[in-house]
């Protein structure tokens, strides 16, 4: 955290964008220059924040140990008081009445398509200049943080920064090493390769042999890894455009030839692909690296490596990130600042990804002995969560924020599902359906 007493505060603004493909203006507050405070300012207001999240068991745990760590650390006398508000849907929600009610937390944590919905109240906390101001995380810390969190955090259609991210989990293959060892198989790093692994497996085991969890993320990232591009954050979509859909219907005929020939599959009524994988009816599946709690091998010894990628690789980051919301009073918004920037702050992240199955934010969590400490302990938990923290920069991705940007992703998602369940589908048909909801949108 740094030591410089003072610097010059940005007063507080309405920031107005119209946002692309909607008629009405969103307005976020932002900051712009101001009168002075000193930290001894900060300390002697004695300044109490209240946090709401969605952070339940374990995850709950180590949020829990963040604050406190923050509380027992901070050189500003700030206190965060954590509450948990269910899960994201319900967080989201509460934030929702209470910026409506006037009675809003100084801190929510929340997906940032869902931070869309706050902007119109003009109280979500524009954190563009507090990044670069002389309080909270120095700009070597900065540095140290994973570049594409960064930019995910700033992905929105006026190019502000609204959020912070304290730790990731991503998308990972697990496999039965057992069965791999047994049978001389190769461990694919490829799309193309993990297509013929999986064929040499079904021909072994007469059944589809590797799963993918989630459709949503398949729907976005499947194109993008055969070299489409998805979106912008003015919700130009471009995946279905004459510059992409080449690449688009490569990845389609890709996932239908694997469904056609019954080697590819998705969770379907097992909700997820670890209940089948741990029974051994699937032998390799994509799923989140947080995931590990719910795998339980019967009788094999299971591994996890880096999620195989195309000609553009890309694998998405997945967790919700904190964002803050304006009072209008000067030093407590600058302590909501503080706070949300110690999302990034080396020990913080590094003792969050510890207690999780989560990757630490900044790369200096990586050397943290907490973090060292959880790898070192074994297992698939830590291995799997060791994957999400060493991507490759420039690998790991996320999904542009725009206006019904979440909509957009489920009518893609749409696509791959009804491959999944009539492998004959028309995909042109299913294209043009997509098209159709988008535009309705």
């Amino acid at each position: 955290m740094k030591k410089t007493i003072v610097f010059l505060l940005t007063a507080l603004l309405l920031a107005s964008s119209l946002f692309a493909g909607g008629s009405s203006e969103s307005t976020a507050a932002g900051s712009g220059a101001a009168g002075e405070i000193t930290a001894d300012d900060l300390r002697n207001a004695g300044i109490t924040l209240e946090l709401w999240h969605a952070q339940t068991d374990e995850n709950g745990i180590a949020l829990d140990k963040v604050v406190q760590l923050f509380n027992e650390t901070n050189e500003y006398g700030i206190t965060v008081n954590a509450t948990c508000q269910g899960g994201y849907t319900d967080c989201h929600n509460k934030i929702l009445s209470s910026l409506a009610a006037g009675n809003y937390p100084n801190i929510g944590q929340a997906y940032n398509n869902n931070m869309m919905s706050y902007m119109p109240s003009g109280k979500l906390m524009d954190l563009t200049d507090y990044l670069n101001d002389e309080f909270g995380i120095t700009a070597e810390e900065l540095a140290q943080v994973v570049p594409s969190y960064l930019e995910e955090n700033h992905a929105f259609p006026d190019g502000n920064t609204y959020a912070t991210s304290l730790g990731k989990s991503t998308e990972v293959m697990f496999y039965n090493k057992t069965f791999f060892d047994e049978h001389g198989l190769e461990v694919p790093t490829t799309y193309e390769e993990l297509a013929e692994v999986a064929k040499q497996i079904a021909d072994i085991t007469g059944r589809p042999s590797v799963g993918f969890d989630s459709m949503d993320n398949l729907g976005i990232y499947g194109p993008v890894n055969f070299g489409a591009k998805y979106a912008d954050t003015q919700g130009n979509l471009y995946i279905f455009d004459e510059d992409n859909i080449d690449a688009t219907m490569e990845f389609y005929r890709w996932w239908q030839k694997g469904i056609q020939e019954g080697y590819f599959r998705t969770a379907g009524e097992d909700r997820y692909c670890s209940g089948p994988f741990s029974n051994g009816t699937i032998i390799v599946y994509i799923g989140s690296s947080a995931g590990t709690a719910y795998i339980l091998p019967d009788g094999f010894e299971c591994a996890v490596t880096y999620s195989p990628v195309g000609k553009n690789p890309a694998v998405i980051q997945q967790g919700g990130n904190f964002c803050g919301f304006s009072t209008g009073d000067a030093l407590t918004d600058l302590a909501t600042s503080i706070f949300l920037e110690y999302m990034y702050d080396a020990q913080a992240s590094g003792l969050y990804a510890a207690n999780t199955g989560y990757a630490p934010s900044s790369k200096g969590g990586l050397e943290t002995q907490a973090y060292k400490d959880s790898i070192a302990a074994g297992g698939i938990g830590p291995e799997a969560k060791d994957i999400s923290a060493t991507y490759p920069d420039g690998v790991l991705a996320y999904d542009p924020v725009f206006e019904n940007s979440y909509e957009t992703r489920l009518a893609l998602s749409d696509i791959v599902e009804a491959i999944a369940l009539d492998p004959d589908a028309d995909i042109e048909a299913l294209i043009a359906e997509a098209q159709r909801t988008i535009a309705a949108l």
